[in-house]
């Protein structure tokens, strides 16, 4: 048969195709760095009493030089603004667009009355300021650069580049299921042998024996980071290069701690101010060059950012296997950025959880969310682990029955445990809360005007604390999640007015994107709201099942939840709303109601 002319090849129909993709990722990146602009032009051009009193900009009564190159010492003229270790900000005089002092400068620690800050050309910014009060507003980095030299890798055909060979099948849909079932049985049987339960087990077998991808879905309190660290110990045993990452440097380290102690030799790719929590154990370089006594044949595991793949800190590296953590939280082009120096690929996280935070819509239906959203939506075969260690009877059965299909069940000595406090002779309504012998309990909000802060909820919050305490928690036995950054200061303010600083810093108070990933005994969900026509206008954030699900699995033996009760004339506009407030009234019927 005579080919025709006027048709196109199945090669260039496929070259248009890949095209077509790489553009839209292009789309989506670019539409994300304008969505992230726009959002700091927002919020600079705010008047700065307005952003002082919104805690979107904190004064300083100076700067100093801080205790290496590149630091200073920043002292805060009282308040609480919203930042937090680990954020970006700007440096200012008064405003950001007209008396920029410094850009991308990073909050690294927080001591009682300054900040360090790191930051470049420290010492002219300095200087600059000359002694006199400036302000931190939020800042971002553009790693738009580093995005476009990741697609143009994948996109190179002549001759084709490994990450085209490797990624443009897999973001085609064309992804390879198989998997050796000899490896699969002998992971399995050691992880069994080692006390791993049978799904965690299955999930060590799948992650040793697939041929390019392998999914575990980890909801909370599963054991996921452990399924993690004995994987990655068996793939280094057989001499693979393999490489951990995540969205967070706090993620990646837990991970590496677990790994360190299952005896591999590990490093940790990035600066000492990214090592927070760190296990000894685990090596600190600052690039893969400076790993000294690193094993030269294969055999090893490090972590790091994405990010780091693009930098001379992970420069030419090439990696057998790439893990990513959390990965439900790891949006498409973030994930590509270390799977370019991949060849195989385990994402290990939750699609139930938190997805990553997006600003812009893409013109590619499945390139929103995260890669783990993604894969599953090609398909992939996933391995769902069952068994929680971190939630009681009690507080198993909610999430259970809302988002896993009831197969979540309570496991190990936590199953049974209840909150335990101390003996004492006089009660009150806040020990009344957390004696009583339900784990899970609802109070309703003391002010039916409240938005997205709450002085009473907050004081309320502070007093069950004290109760706790008094009855021999420690403060970090105690977790204080709410949806409302401003409602989070209000808190944090609280319980430095009841506990001094000290104290109050090391209870965790934060927004459920902060604590996701951790585990506390008690967790107070403090949802501020109580105003029903404001709530009607913030129903998509306020509901959104992913978060409500973070929130409440955090707590191990009780958890108080402070919030609005919705009346029956409180109704959704669409079908996919209404099964959003109804997940919320069902997680409030489970609760026992205690009026303050």
């Amino acid at each position: 048969m005579i080919p025709d002319p006027t048709k196109p090849s199945a090669g260039a129909e496929r070259a248009r195709r890949q095209a077509r993709l790489l553009e839209g990722l292009r789309s989506f990146v670019a539409r994300e760095r304008e969505a992230a602009q726009q959002n700091l032009l927002d919020v600079w051009r705010q008047p700065l009493p307005d952003r002082l009193a919104k805690g979107l900009s904190q004064r300083f009564l100076r700067i100093e030089a801080g205790p290496e190159q590149g630091t200073a010492w920043a002292y805060i003229d009282g308040g609480e603004s919203r930042f937090r270790e680990g954020d970006l900000v700007c440096l200012h005089g008064g405003s950001p667009l007209r008396s920029m002092l410094s850009r991308e400068a990073a909050f690294e620690a927080e001591e009682e009355g300054r900040w360090l800050l790191r930051l470049k050309h420290a010492q002219a910014v300095i200087k600059a300021a000359a002694g006199e009060p400036c302000y931190a507003d939020p800042d971002d980095f553009d790693l738009s650069k580093y995005y476009d030299a990741v697609l143009d890798d994948i996109g190179e055909t002549i001759p084709p580049s490994r990450a085209n060979r490797c990624l443009m099948p897999l973001l085609e849909g064309r992804i390879n299921h198989d998997f050796d079932p000899r490896d699969f049985e002998e992971a399995e049987a050691i992880a069994l042998n080692e006390g791993l339960n049978p799904s965690q087990a299955e999930a060590v077998g799948k992650i040793l024996a697939a041929e390019q991808v392998a999914c575990i879905q980890g909801p909370p309190g599963t054991g996921k980071t452990r399924v993690l660290a004995l994987s990655v110990r068996l793939l280094v045993a057989r001499g693979e290069r393999v490489l951990v990452t995540s969205h967070t440097h706090m993620a990646i380290n837990n991970a590496l701690n677990k790994i360190a102690a299952q005896g591999v030799r590990v490093a940790k790719i990035g600066r000492p101010a990214q090592a927070d929590g760190l296990d000894p154990r685990v090596i600190l370089a600052d690039s893969f060059g400076l790993w000294h006594g690193r094993p030269q044949n294969g055999g090893y595991a490090l972590g790091a950012t994405p990010f780091a793949t693009c930098t001379y800190r992970l420069e030419n590296c090439e990696f057998d296997t790439v893990v990513f953590d959390e990965a439900s939280q790891v949006t498409l082009p973030l994930a590509l950025m270390a799977m370019r120096r991949g060849a195989r690929f385990v994402f290990i996280g939750d699609q139930k959880q938190l997805p990553p935070v997006l600003l812009a819509r893409s013109i590619l239906e499945d390139v929103p969310g995260s890669i783990f959203a993604k894969l599953t939506l090609h398909n992939v075969d996933s391995v769902m682990l069952t068994e929680t260690y971190r939630l009681n009877r009690e507080l198993a059965a909610w999430p259970s029955a809302a988002f896993y299909e009831g197969r979540l069940r309570p496991a190990g000595p936590n199953r049974d445990r209840k909150l335990v406090l101390r003996p004492r002779e006089d009660g009150d309504p806040y020990d009344a809360v957390l004696r009583d012998p339900a784990s899970l309990v609802f109070i309703p909000t003391l002010d039916e005007t409240a938005r997205t802060r709450n002085p009473e909820d907050a004081q309320l919050v502070a007093g069950l604390c004290a109760v706790a305490l008094e009855g021999g928690l420690t403060p970090g036995d105690i977790g204080i999640v709410t949806p409302f950054r401003a409602h989070g200061r209000a808190v944090r303010n609280s319980l430095v007015e009841q506990f001094g600083w000290h104290t109050a810093r090391a209870i965790v108070a934060d927004t459920v994107e902060r604590m996701q990933g951790q585990e506390r005994e008690l967790i107070v969900l403090s949802l501020a709201t109580g105003d029903l026509r404001f709530l009607a206008m913030v129903a998509g954030f306020f509901f959104q099942p992913e978060r409500l699900n973070v929130s409440v699995t955090r707590a191990m033996t009780k958890l108080v939840i402070i919030g609005p009760e919705l009346p029956p004339e409180f109704q959704a506009n669409d079908a996919a709303m209404a099964h959003k407030l109804a997940l919320y009234r069902s997680l409030l019927a489970a609760a026992r109601r205690i009026e303050f």
